[in-house]
């Protein structure tokens, strides 16, 4: 019979619990999964930002970038979600997604400016 593999458990911090070290273990999913949530939240003020101020190149350049920035994490969900890319390939894929959003972005941003 074969041993069984232990599973490591972390439990929650607790209320006035503090530990600096925590963030190291986070997985690269969780990180992405934040900085996505982050990005829709950022897309929202730059859109309203970019309705009240149109035609400023910086507020273009910050919109631009942040969608493409979240639509990068967007497609490492459905890649993952839909079986397609294993999960032990996360940060591989995550690196890929981040440089093919760069070429997209430097493509849109020169193509427009």
């Amino acid at each position: 019979m074969e041993e069984e593999k232990k599973v490591e458990f972390r439990y929650p911090l607790r209320r006035d619990e503090l530990d600096p070290n925590r963030w190291r273990s986070t997985q690269a999913g969780m990180w992405a999964w934040l900085w996505q949530r982050i990005s829709a939240l950022a897309i929202i003020v730059l859109l309203a930002i970019h309705v009240t101020l149109p035609h400023r190149p910086l507020i273009q350049f910050l919109l631009l970038l942040t969608v493409v920035f979240h639509v990068t994490l967007g497609l490492r969900v459905i890649l993952l979600d839909f079986g397609l890319v294993n999960v032990k390939y996360q940060k591989a894929l995550i690196g890929g997604l981040a440089a093919l959003g760069a070429v997209i972005f430097v493509l849109v941003w020169t193509g427009v400016y």
